[in-house]
């Protein structure tokens, strides 16, 4: 019956614990074919068969399960499934195994049990730079600031030579796809997994495409430079020894896919034991409440909830109990899961440490391999303004008679800074690029600039809107000409209104407008022509932050905001030096 099989190349890869047996064989069989259709019979159901490819000389196990399975409809009133047919096929090769697997039941927890995932290291270690072509690549960023981008991907005919690897080092890579000759191959670095590009062969044939990949992973040598100079995974028994959890993040993105645009009814268990299904509305609020970063104590507690919520530490994963996702039931291949279970099973969720150069994220661990060398280049976009420590409030009274904004105002104060500008613009309001557009063409040069004032501190939420608008801001900092002259045309042509006070304020703050097209013409087609963001902040004082940050990098313990500050000052520069825009920071002495 099994060579009535034809499958492609997409296989998970694993090492067994200890030695591979009839019970954890059997344990992941019976796991994938949990949601098999109630009454159905196994088509296939072959158990451990040795076999051989004679003209190659690979001997192998397999073992294949094939059987009808069944998917609740949710968009019919009355109770009817899809009918899908499901396939799992587990070899065994010299002392490991592969698992090839599709619409069953999912077996991580009993994988999980008795076999280590192949790492996504070994795998990039099977190939060389000079023999492949880095085709797409899938980032997550070390971070978990609400107000910094958390993943990226790049695709180009090659990426080695074309994406910058600035600060690469606190960037996961956990996807990549590489062409090697005439071969196609895709690596998720997170569930081991690698796919090949073919046709669909033979049980033997895979079975010896099989033998391949672990040969390479085997031999395998660190030797790619361009995956190098990403986040390096390290085990997470090593970082908790030396330093422990500060906050968490749940990925609310994957459980919004899953719960809301899959419509899988979502249940809750009151304290008076009545059942009550969640409606959209519920469940998006459930989202947005699982969308916040929380905050861990030292007893691994989740801050705000330590009665009910807390981190476990294992030695090679972390967990998470939490009674409130525990009473959340959801339905998966039929059968029902808790929320609790279903993050956790598949790891969607990410840690940050106190030691901010470690992050744990889809079940494994990974440090920074660009290290605490970066503060000192964070510090370097923080440019002092003594007048700041002067400033009292972000724009000042706003009269019906002003023609400016006070001189005590941070608007005030950009204004002053930039004197030396051609033009200066208040975009403030409405639909708005930044709190100011100044344009310079003896330098060549665009600023955004965004604008907040606060009492002195090294709070990180200080920091989070307004570094948010100017990282969701970048992609308008290389506007047409077209784009600028509507602006002058509409808004910059008008008076500056707030809190329906119409004032004497122009818009345009300096510069005659109607001469704008030709200046822009010159300005955008200059080869010095450079962008910089601006983030022009009173509550921050440079010496402060250095301070904090040196202490961090020399092993001190610091408090938790400190760190956060960090990750989020270091996301506003990657993402701005990502597009060719200069990161600034004004900030008090």
């Amino acid at each position: 019956m099994s060579k009535r099989l034809q499958l492609t190349k997409n296989a998970q890869f694993f090492a067994p614990k200890a030695q591979i047996t009839d019970e954890n064989i059997s344990a992941i069989l019976d796991a994938a074919s949990e949601n098999k259709a109630d009454n159905a019979e196994f088509i296939i159901n072959d158990f451990r068969v040795k076999c051989d490819c004679s003209d190659k000389g690979v001997q192998y196990t397999y073992s294949a399960r094939v059987f009808l399975s069944e998917r609740p409809v949710y968009f019919f009133s009355e109770e009817i499934a899809d009918k899908i047919y499901a396939f799992i096929v587990i070899f065994e090769i010299d002392d490991r195994i592969a698992v090839l697997k599709k619409s069953c039941a999912n077996v991580s927890g009993a994988t999980e049990k008795y076999f280590d995932q192949i790492n996504g290291a070994l795998l990039a270690a099977t190939f060389s730079d000079d023999a492949v072509e880095f085709q797409k690549i899938s980032l997550r960023n070390m971070t978990i600031s609400d107000r910094a981008l958390r993943a990226r991907s790049y695709e180009a005919a090659d990426l080695k030579g074309l994406l910058s690897t600035h600060a690469a080092g606190r960037s996961i890579p956990y996807f990549f796809k590489i062409r090697q000759g005439h071969s196609l191959k895709s690596i998720s670095a997170h569930s081991g997994r690698v796919v090949e590009s073919s046709d669909r062969e033979a049980l033997g044939e895979i079975a010896c495409w099989v033998y391949e990949q672990l040969n390479l992973i085997g031999n395998s040598t660190p030797n790619s430079k361009f995956l190098s100079a990403f986040a390096k995974l390290v085990e997470l028994e090593q970082v908790l020894a030396v330093t422990e959890p500060v906050a968490i993040l749940i990925d609310s993105a994957a459980l919004y896919d899953f719960l809301i645009k899959s419509e899988v009814p979502v249940t809750y268990k009151t304290r008076h034991g009545r059942i009550i299904t969640l409606s959209d509305g519920r469940k998006n609020r459930l989202i947005e409440n699982l969308e916040i970063v929380y905050d861990v104590n030292d007893k691994l507690e989740i801050i705000g909830h330590e009665t009910t919520s807390r981190l476990k530490k294992n030695i090679k994963s972390i967990g998470i109990f939490s009674k409130p996702l525990s009473q959340i039931k959801l339905s998966e291949n039929g059968k029902e899961i808790s929320l609790r279970n279903y993050i956790v099973r598949y790891n969607l969720f990410s840690v940050c440490f106190r030691d901010p150069k470690f992050m744990y994220f889809m079940g494994r661990c990974f440090e920074d391999a660009s290290g605490v060398s970066e503060v000192e280049s964070i510090l370097d976009i923080l440019i002092p303004q003594k007048s700041f420590s002067g400033v009292t409030s972000e724009k000042g009274a706003i009269q019906p008679s002003s023609t400016s904004f006070d001189n005590l105002s941070m608007f005030g104060q950009v204004e002053d800074l930039h004197a030396g500008d051609d033009y200066i613009f208040c975009d403030d309001l409405g639909f708005e690029w930044a709190d100011h557009v100044t344009l310079n063409k003896a330098q060549s040069c665009i600023s955004f600039i965004h604008s907040k004032h606060g009492e002195k501190s090294k709070s990180a939420s200080n920091l989070h809107d307004l570094i948010g608008q100017g990282i969701k801001n970048l992609g308008n900092m290389y506007f047409t000409k077209d784009q600028f002259m509507d602006k002058c045309q509409n808004k910059f042509s008008e008076m500056y209104v707030r809190d329906k006070i119409s004032s004497q304020l122009s818009r345009t703050r300096k510069g005659n407008v109607s001469l704008i097209g030709d200046y822009l013409t010159n300005l955008l087609k200059d080869y010095r022509l450079h962008r910089k963001c601006i983030l022009s902040c009173s509550f921050l004082s440079k010496e402060e932050v250095s301070l904090a940050f040196k202490e961090m990098s020399t092993g001190k313990k610091v408090s938790g905001n400190v760190i956060q500050l960090l990750w989020i000052i270091s996301s506003f520069a990657h993402a701005a030096k990502d597009i060719n825009v200069i990161p600034v920071i004004y900030c008090q002495p």
